[in-house]
């Protein structure tokens, strides 16, 4: 098995739904079973992992459903594709976002994945201001 350069990083095609859920798609020639995604807070340790999965050739899939937590705030993504490798910053790839997203994937000014976590605004409305 030829292991992942790092001088490549790996890139993620995301699409948020209407509903908070989030899918990730990841470039990668090669995969093994401890393949992963992690998303992690960037103001504190919170850290949710996703398995990567084959999705098509040489892409890997990994699904956050609207019923996984995600607190606000900013979480930055990571992805390991072999046991070989250690976690490493992904980059963004193609991006569709529902207008009505509580999680939208964006590009940092590094030029990483990052995620944005918000309250949806029918919360918003349900606990009007006092």
């Amino acid at each position: 098995m030829t292991p992942v350069s790092q001088a490549v990083p790996l890139r993620a095609d995301c699409i948020a739904d209407s509903a908070g859920g989030l899918t990730f798609d990841v470039t990668a020639v090669v995969a093994t079973e401890a393949a992963h995604l992690v998303l992690r807070h960037r103001e504190g340790d919170e850290e949710v992992t996703l398995p990567l999965t084959p999705a098509t050739t040489g892409r890997l899939r990994a699904a956050l459903p609207s019923s996984v937590a995600l607190p606000e705030g900013h979480w930055d993504a990571y992805a390991s594709v072999t046991e070989a490798e250690s976690d490493h910053r992904l980059a963004p790839g193609d991006m569709d976002v529902h207008p009505s997203a509580s999680r939208v994937p964006y590009e940092t000014r590094q030029g990483n994945l990052s995620v944005e976590s918000r309250v949806p605004a029918t919360l918003l409305w349900a606990f009007p201001s006092p």
